[in-house]
């Protein structure tokens, strides 16, 4: 089913005003803003991380570095055929939309401070209003906090979570995380990918964009 045009224009116009966004540089909390996300308006699967990094700041595209490739490799157990049609069934928001900088060690990138989430808060919000998504894939403990509250990832991947979205936590694909060294959190992994790929079979045949339509590409450039 395509999106009515009044929410593709909704859809524009709200990410036209993200992209405008400077309430962290006014705030001291970055130097510089560039929002970074990117999705259809009909895309049935909601996808939010943590924060863009340097990769993703250079090219203006979520999950574009290391992170992204392992997030490929996970996508494809799932069931999606290539990264082109995971992201054209999926919106890739996140928690915090602009790159927060590295630390100061330069082992790593900041993690998004308070504020930077309270100021972006408003976005997500909007657009998961606005778009409804089937199914809210939240990555890594920032995200899943956001929606599910406190909790480890022991308690959280491998298992699913409401049905308007359908909420299903995955852990951060960080080359930094050690969190899928122990093997039963890759049990826990893998679970969380099967939940997933039976989402991904169950909308097959509402495929945005596979009949080779056009459709609206809209990102965060």
């Amino acid at each position: 089913m395509r999106p009515s045009r009044s929410i593709s224009q909704e859809l524009t116009d709200l990410q036209r005003a993200c992209r405008a966004c400077d309430r962290c540089v006014r705030d001291g909390v970055i130097p510089a803003a560039a929002p970074t996300f990117q999705g259809r308006p009909d895309a049935p699967f909601f996808l939010v991380g943590q924060a863009p990094g340097p990769v993703e700041l250079e090219e203006r595209r979520p999950f574009a570095g290391r992170a992204g490739r392992e997030l490929g490799r996970w996508m494809a157990r799932a069931g999606f055929a290539s990264d082109e049609e995971f992201r054209r069934l999926t919106y890739i928001a996140a928690v915090m939309r602009c790159f927060p900088g590295r630390l100061p060690s330069g082992k790593g990138d900041r993690p998004p401070p308070g504020r930077a989430l309270r100021n972006c808060a408003s976005w997500l919000d909007a657009e998961l209003a606005l778009l409804r998504p089937l199914v809210l894939i939240a990555v890594g403990q920032l995200a899943i906090r956001r929606f599910l509250g406190p909790g480890s990832l022991e308690e959280r991947v491998g298992r699913t979570f409401g049905e308007d979205p359908l909420v299903i936590p995955l852990p951060h694909p960080s080359g930094q995380s050690r969190w899928l060294n122990d093997l039963a959190n890759r049990d826990r992994l893998a679970r969380a990918l099967e939940a997933l790929g039976e989402q991904r079979r169950l909308v097959a045949g509402v495929d945005p964009g596979a009949d080779g339509a056009p459709g609206s590409r809209l990102d965060g450039r």
